[in-house]
This record gives structure tokens, sequence and C-alpha cells, in this order.
């Protein structure tokens, strides 16, 4: 796999006409193999990039057939300017090597629409919703498991409705709205104009600042994650069924991290969906030591490396694969970074766990 797309590659996937040939050539630009004799998680790091720059570029590109297959069903074309969303991995250009669909809609409203108007406009959305999570899933993207997909009237909507949504959330920050919250603070505008999302965001930090209640429960709702670490720093690998001897990467080392340096972004102003920019932020403004952040993102780095791992211990192809990784079949140098990176996660689930009281004093 090289480390860029070239101008022919781009051209390919800016030219498919079909979702079944995405998916083609997605197979073939995500090919694992050529990574498999790059063994240590540093090697692999750099390859993050490209997969992300290919993931973005297929769902573009479905995106655009979507809208298409409207107009050729005599449906029309969008009606208003909207922006496709980004949640989760992809929100924060963090995606392995295969990944499920974490997305959403959002569009304008004119303010002369009447009521006929406005509702034709919402049912041209939920086809377009529909229509792009079926492409998808097509092109190799299985919806996601908690229905965080714009077919979804909960992830599509309005300006206004996406506010209002975040304002119920907020006001009852149940273990549910807390998740979604969460989700909507990794949004990432893949295509459309970034300017239709922005009264949302602003609103969004509006309703974070200050607000120590919502941020103690945003808190509490991702320090369950458990690093399998034990005693004397002995990993903790899966002891029955089919992940027996393996660790689940994904939520045992990598989201702990992940949600801690989310926490400390939202509460230090940082709104940013990248956990890189995030951190990038969090040292630049002295809110963690230089050499703190340093080995945050080294490790960071290695564990976004070590994620693209997983499809070459199983080579079964299934999304739920993608989160663990055979410890048998990891270097020396490989283990003893994962050990250390886990060493990380359980310090900053420590430091997080006092940010609401730090936050309140």
């Amino acid at each position: 796999m090289p480390l860029t797309l070239s101008p022919e590659q781009l051209e390919r996937i800016s030219k498919a006409e079909s979702f079944q040939e995405l998916s083609l050539i997605r197979q073939e630009l995500l090919d694992a193999a050529p990574l498999r004799d790059l063994t240590r998680a540093g090697e692999l790091a750099p390859y993050t990039i490209v997969v992300n720059l290919i993931h973005d570029n297929i769902i573009r590109q479905s995106i655009l057939l979507s809208v298409n297959e409207l107009a050729k069903r005599g449906v029309g074309t969008p009606p208003v300017p909207f922006a496709f969303l980004s949640f989760g991995s992809g929100g924060r250009y963090e995606q392995a090597l295969i990944s499920d669909q974490d997305n959403g809609l959002v569009y304008q409203l004119p303010d002369h629409l009447d009521a006929a108007g406005r509702e034709k406009v919402h049912s041209y959305f939920h086809l377009l919703g529909a229509t792009i999570v079926q492409g998808l899933e097509e092109a190799g993207y299985p919806p996601c498991q908690g229905n965080v997909t714009c077919v979804s009237q909960k992830w599509r909507g309005s300006v206004e409705q996406w506010i209002e949504r975040l304002e119920t959330w907020a006001t009852h920050p149940i273990w549910e709205n807390a998740r979604y919250l969460l989700l909507a603070s990794d949004a990432r505008v893949l295509w459309g104009e970034s300017a239709i999302f922005q009264p949302v965001l602003d609103r969004f930090r509006q309703m974070l600042t200050n607000n120590a209640f919502l941020m103690s429960r945003l808190v509490s709702n991702t320090l369950h994650y458990r690093v399998p670490l034990g005693l004397f720093g002995r990993i903790l690998p899966e002891v029955n069924g089919r992940f027996r001897g393996s660790v689940n990467l994904k939520y045992g080392i990598y989201l702990p991290i992940v949600n801690c340096i989310r926490h400390y972004a939202l509460f230090n102003g940082i709104f940013c969906s990248s956990s890189l920019e995030r951190l990038a932020l969090l040292r630049e403004k002295g809110i963690w030591e230089k050499s703190f952040c340093d080995d945050v993102e080294y490790h960071f780095r290695q564990l976004l490396g070590l994620r693209l791992v997983a499809p070459l211990h199983w080579e079964d192809g299934q999304y739920a694969s993608n989160s663990y990784i055979k410890l048998g079949e990891l270097s020396a140098d490989t283990t003893t970074m994962a050990r250390t990176a886990m060493k990380l996660a359980i310090r900053l689930q420590r430091m997080t766990a006092k940010l609401p009281s730090v936050f309140r004093g």
C-alpha cells in the first residue's frame, strides 16, 4: 500500500458509476496484503493517513451517486443546501481498514417555506438518507449497530432541528443522550458546505461552556471502559470464545485514550474533531505538559497503526474482528508498546475522572 493516492486512483473513484464498483475499488485500495511484512506498529502508522483518504473519497462518491440515483428516479435534486456529517472514527479521521457507518445529514430551510414546502424538503432528505445508507452498505460499509446513520430521523434534519435535538440531549443527559452528545462532538463535514453545520456547532459550544453538570455526565459516560492490564503490567487477553488469546484494541486501549483527550479538549473550549488536533491544542495552550503530550501523541499514533493489524490476524472480513489483535502474533516491540499504551490509558482515565471537580473548583 503506497503512502498516498495517485491522481489515477482518485480519478478512478470519482468516475465510479455504481456502489458495486466502489466496493471493488475499496477492496483493492485497502488490500491489507502489502502490510503483512510490517510487524511493528510504528511501521504501520504512516498508512493510516492514506486509509482515511481512501474512505473519505469513496464515501463522497457514494453521496454523489445517491443524489444522482434520486434524480434518475424522478425524485429531483437537493431542494436546499445540505452537508453530510461523519461521526465516530470517521469524524476524527481515524478509521481502520474495515469501517462501519456513523453519519448524519444537516440542511438549511429557507424562512419563506410554508408547512407543505418544509415537509417536501424533509421527505427528500429522508429518501436521500436511505439511499446513502444502502449505497454505502453495498460499497462495503455496514450500518452502525447503534443506528447512527442518516436514514434515522435522530441523525438527520434541518439546522433548527439539530439545535433543538442537542438542547434536548443536554437538558436530559441520561446515558444515551450523553452518548449522542459525545458523538456530535466528533462531527466532521465530509461533503457539502461546512457553514451549514456551523450554527449547530456554535450552539453546542454554548451549551458546554461553564456547564459542570453536563460535563460530569459526559465524563461518567466513558470511564467504564476497562483497560485489560493486570497486576505487574500483565496484559489480560480474552479467555473464552472466538477471540480467546486476543485483546480488544478498540475498547481496551484506543477508545479510552480517545475519550480522555476529547474530555480534556471539551473542558478547555477545544472543539476540533481530530484527536491529534485536540492533542496539539492541549499542548499549545499549556493544558498538558509538552513532554506528556509528546508521549500521548507517540503512543496514539502507534495505536492507529496497530489498528491496521487486526484484519491480518483474522482475514474473515467481519467488522467485529476489526477490534481485536492476537497477542501471539505481535512482535516483542509492539507488545511492549501496547503494554505502555495501556498504562498511559489508565493514567489518563484517572486524570479525567477528576475533571468535574476541577471544573467546579
